[in-house]
């Protein structure tokens, strides 16, 4: 269907559905929920001028703009963002009895989130936000996604939850791990037919594994000195391995290219035209329980509208060429660079850009930029895996997307 056959319809299934009012509000609320991602948190500037949008396309269809407000008496909690949500809290926590997530299903942000709760099998409940009137937040001065509840605490912004919970949980990891016995020292006259053990430096608390790797090296048999066996130990030893500071500055790094580069070139793609903006609204309100009215309203509205506005990003967020070539750029440039040969950017398994990559491109995998996106880059192998690390999801109450 053209657009302008969409935009004649849309009146028609108002009327014939009953949801005049209600019904464009799911529409600009739905077509929020992809396009959030981008401008939930750092991107947040823009909230204003889009819900403008949203509200003047209502009223041109002739549909009632819904209005709430918050009394005087239900003062919101106070939330703040914490200065550098990249950065590990220096002290861990005990983890949190109940998690509350607040979250819209197919945000990329909130599928971070949900992609490290998933991997880290950490119970969570959903409560889905109306992206329009926030009334699920309205406890809250901070009316983005995501947000969770950690038992009292209260935490905003993606790459801070996951910051804050990698810590809490490697922390409870560690300390109901066994107490590791110390090395044996190594002997000044080492018995010739005995090996020299070299200590193992590693922590387990750590999240890329160990600080450094273990070698044993015979001595010989009786005719080298102790210079001789530490000339060996010199000569058998690896190479070193990167320093946990720049493992972390590295892991950093990657996690601040999820979300100021992968989430932009990816939006771009699944609205770069009229079909793939309908087939993007079409798995938008699938992950939904509204009615087939509400539904089909969402699905046209949302499409027409993001269809326009999907011809403004690319000059908005500097992304020069064809689109689908800069997306499978940016997915190789991870594959490459990210990745390094390994299974995981994390090594033998994901660490928080791992998943933070992982959660931005599961949220889309029902569209043609995804399917375009495997079969064209060499992230293929990295995203099968990740779902094999990930597993099944840790959600309590199971979403429409779970069984997609």
């Amino acid at each position: 269907m053209s657009s302008a056959g969409a935009l004649r319809r849309l009146p028609i299934l108002l009327l014939a559905h009953g949801h005049r009012a209600s019904g464009i509000t799911h529409a600009a609320s739905s077509s929020r929920l992809i396009n959030t991602g981008i401008n939930d948190q750092r991107y947040g500037d823009s909230n204003r001028q889009r819900a403008g949008i949203m509200l003047a396309a209502a009223s041109l269809l002739g549909a009632g703009v819904v209005a709430t407000s918050t009394s005087a008496a239900d003062a919101p909690t106070k939330i703040e963002v914490v200065a550098d949500p990249y950065a590990l809290p220096v002290e861990a926590r005990p983890l949190p009895s109940k998690i509350i997530l607040y979250q819209y299903e197919v945000c990329p942000y909130c599928c971070k989130v949900r992609a490290f709760l998933d991997f880290y099998k950490l119970p969570y409940t959903v409560i889905e936000v109306n992206p329009l009137t926030k009334g699920e937040l309205k406890w809250s001065t901070y009316k983005k996604v995501p947000v969770v509840k950690l038992d009292d605490d209260i935490v905003a912004d993606s790459s801070a939850i996951m910051s804050r919970l990698v810590t809490d949980v490697l922390a409870a990891r560690h300390a109901s791990s066994p107490p590791v016995p110390p090395p044996p020292a190594v002997a000044v006259a080492a018995s010739p037919a005995s090996p020299s053990p070299i200590a193992k430096r590693s922590s387990s608390w750590w999240p890329f594994g160990s600080i450094s790797g273990s070698r044993t090296s015979d001595v010989g048999n009786g005719a080298k000195d102790q210079t001789a066996a530490a000339a060996a130990v010199t000569v058998a030893a690896p190479s070193p391995s990167p320093s946990p500071v720049d493992t972390l500055a590295e892991e950093i790094r990657w996690r601040k290219w999820v979300d100021d580069k992968l989430v932009k070139v990816l939006t771009a793609n699944i609205y770069r035209n009229w079909d793939e903006s309908v087939e993007t609204f079409k798995y938008i309100t699938e992950q939904t329980s509204w009615s087939w009215g509400a539904r089909e309203v969402a699905r046209w509205a949302g499409a027409v509208m993001m269809w326009q506005v999907g011809k403004r990003m690319p000059g908005k967020y500097g992304i020069e060429g064809d689109l689908r070539k800069a997306l499978y750029d940016t997915a190789n440039d991870f594959a490459d660079n990210a990745l390094l040969g390994r299974r995981f950017a994390g090594g033998d398994s994901p660490n928080l850009a791992d998943l933070s990559a992982f959660g931005v491109i599961r949220a889309v995998r029902k569209t043609g930029a995804f399917r375009d996106l495997m079969e064209n880059s060499r992230l293929a192998p990295w995203f099968v895996a990740m779902e094999e690390a990930v597993g099944g999801s840790a959600r309590i109450n199971p979403g429409p997307g779970d069984a997609a």
